[in-house]
């Protein structure tokens, strides 16, 4: 449930709306106290400071040291277990584990006991962690450690409750799914040596008891009634089944041919020992896999008793709230986001009206056209020139070298349309973006690529690694933050485009992707937490005038992936949220950069520190 895959998936957008749109920089309610500011002020308080704990000065007595020492080797010690938990953890996060003075131990898939007993022997290690972390003299910590306490104590706090919601957990959802990602995750582990090669093969002859594993899991959820609904279930059957419809062409086949022709020291004879040693693997272990998942799932379709939302099953709701803590990472209530959400789509609703009423002729053609906006986008010459023509907004970052490689043909009909690898610790200047121009979403390939590229996540990624973060931070995922993020500059990536026909394009596009994601986010919390049945949903686009018939799609997808939504569409309103605050306090001396140096610069975290940090730095600001 924890092992992290080091992918980032873009967002399917499955709800195939209409061109209409939503929002820019729209006035919502501000809890913080705000404090008028005029532009002639020379220095400018920030609301919301109380006790300064990141960017202070830093205690430097001898037992502070002593302290600090000590907090620095528990943070190697736990990024040491948590590291080599898994042989997939561990060749994503380090190319060279040896230069952290760590041994790789035997080539596994991790921790694999769902028993009682297995999971509350997980958790109890997660408590004694917490309680060892909590031992820590929190006032002779360095700013940095005291981030990173916060950070680790809350996830910790997040961990633990996670068993709780043990059956609720589903490891075959549609995009965030074992069947889906599997195949990307080992077709991008990267051989840097025949060790490499050789670990790699060992992984894939036991695949097959790992799909098991999880494969007992959902005949256990079955039998307490925790099954999936059978839409989901038909989606994994239906994804498996494409994915070994040519087993003699399949993607580990013919990606590992060309990544094993590559590696330093192999000769000709090894090379082809090799490659008939992985066609064999592949013949007798992943096919064999996911023949198994096809069958399990054939079984049990129809075992599912809740076919609509999360929240008719026994603890959903209560599973939901937890989801916006742990996925999204916000401290706001589903009543709050809500009232948000509903605000938001009033806002982008009129703004959209408005923006079609002063040119109504351009907004019909923008609807004609929008299938062939971006026919002429090139990935990589686009990303390119988002690195320049973001640079007066963003803080620099060190040259980035990247690949754009287009999704195998098996993946075409399973996975979104672009995903960015993020790269080791220790080799974060090499990164790889897939596209997959053949999904449904690809029209928008424009925001895609910033959203995965720049200055989306491989700029956030490189920019944070860049920054040599304690190494534990770089195996906690964050996924509200780092969508969050993503979707934040895919709304301003519009405005940088140059071949727009009308003037009134771009912000028809920006209120287009922005309202979809919006309405989107609105009727997934409505289907999961207020329980929404499909005439609900229906009837909710067709107030808003949307597509009505689109809601079976819609409810499909956010039945099977709850709170995914809400990790782009909240982590991007939280950080809108953000900075509408300290533009409104600072006024004339708001500078974006600054701004967007601070979110960058605390790294990926729960939104609460998030705000916590960036107080402190506006308020520190030069």
């Amino acid at each position: 449930m924890k092992r992290f895959y080091r992918i980032v998936l873009a967002l399917v957008m499955l709800c195939c709306l209409t061109a209409c749109g939503k929002d820019t920089n729209t006035d919502t309610a501000d809890t913080a106290v705000t404090q008028a500011v005029s532009e002639n002020t020379e220095t400018v308080a920030i609301s919301g400071v109380t006790d300064a704990k990141y960017l202070v000065d830093d205690p430097d007595s001898q037992e502070a040291k002593e302290q600090q020492d000590s907090f620095e080797k528990y943070l190697d010690e736990l990024f040491e277990e948590t590291v080599t938990s898994d042989t997939l953890t561990l060749h994503y996060s380090l190319a060279d584990p040896k230069s952290y003075g760590i041994t790789p131990k035997e080539v596994s898939y991790g921790q694999s006991d769902l028993s009682k007993e297995g999971i509350e022997k997980e958790r109890k290690k997660d408590e004694d962690w917490q309680k060892r972390l909590r031992d820590f003299d929190y006032d002779l910590l360095t700013g940095e450690q005291r981030l990173t306490y916060d950070i680790l104590d809350e996830s910790f706090s997040t961990s633990i409750e996670y068993y709780d919601y043990i059956d609720l957990y589903e490891p075959f959802a549609y995009t965030s799914g074992l069947q889906s990602n599997m195949p990307i995750t080992l077709s991008e582990y990267t051989f840097y040596d025949s060790q490499d090669v050789e670990d790699y093969l060992t992984l894939l002859e036991l695949t097959p008891d790992y799909f098991s594993v999880w494969l007992e899991f959902e005949k256990e959820k079955s039998d307490k009634g925790y099954f999936m609904s059978s839409n989901s279930a038909n989606e994994v059957i239906r994804q498996c089944t494409e994915y070994i419809a040519q087993p003699e062409k399949n993607l580990l086949i013919e990606t590992f041919d060309e990544k094993v022709e590559a590696v330093p020291g192999l000769d000709d004879e090894q090379i082809a020992d090799y490659k008939e040693k992985n066609y064999d693997a592949v013949m007798n272990y992943i096919i064999p896999a996911y023949r198994e998942t096809i069958e399990v799932f054939k079984q049990l379709r129809n075992t599912g008793k809740n076919q609509l939302g999360l929240c008719y099953l026994p603890n959903g709701k209560e599973y939901y709230s937890f989801l916006l803590r742990s996925k999204v990472g916000t401290d706001m209530t589903p009543e709050e986001i809500i009232e948000l959400l509903d605000k938001k789509i009033s806002d982008a609703v009129g703004e959209l009206s408005k923006v079609a009423l002063k040119d109504y002729e351009g907004y019909m053609n923008f609807v004609n056209e929008y299938e062939s906006l971006y026919e002429d986008v090139q990935p990589k010459e686009t990303i390119e020139y988002f690195e320049e023509a973001c640079s007066d907004c963003f803080p620099s970052i060190p040259e980035i070298d990247f690949t754009i490689t287009p999704v195998h043909e098996s993946l075409e009909n399973i996975v979104s349309p672009a995903f960015f690898v993020t790269p080791p610790l220790d080799d974060y200047a090499h990164n790889v973006i897939h596209t997959n121009l053949n999904s449904k979403g690809a029209s928008s390939i424009w925001g895609t690529l910033a959203h995965e590229g720049v200055p989306g996540h491989m700029y956030q990624f490189v920019y944070f690694l860049s920054k040599s973060p304690a190494p534990i931070r770089t195996l906690l995922n964050f996924n509200g933050y780092q969508e969050g993020w993503a979707t934040y500059v895919e709304q301003k990536s519009f405005g940088y485009y140059e071949n727009y026909k009308n003037d009134c394009y771009a912000d028809l596009e920006r209120l287009n992707s922005s309202l979809n994601l919006l309405i989107s986010a609105r009727i997934e919390i409505g289907v999961n937490y207020q329980g929404w049945t499909k005439d609900d949903v229906s009837g909710y686009m067709t107030g808003k005038g949307f597509d009505g018939s689109a809601a079976e799609d819609v409810m499909k997808y956010v039945i099977a992936e709850p709170a995914n939504y809400q990790m782009y569409v909240m982590g991007w309103q939280e950080l809108e949220e953000l900075k509408d605050k300290y533009e409104k306090e600072l006024g004339g001396q708001f500078d974006e950069v600054e701004f967007h140096r601070a979110v960058l610069e605390a790294g990926p975290c729960q939104f609460g520190i998030l705000k916590d940090y960036v107080a402190e730095y506006m308020n520190n600001r030069k």
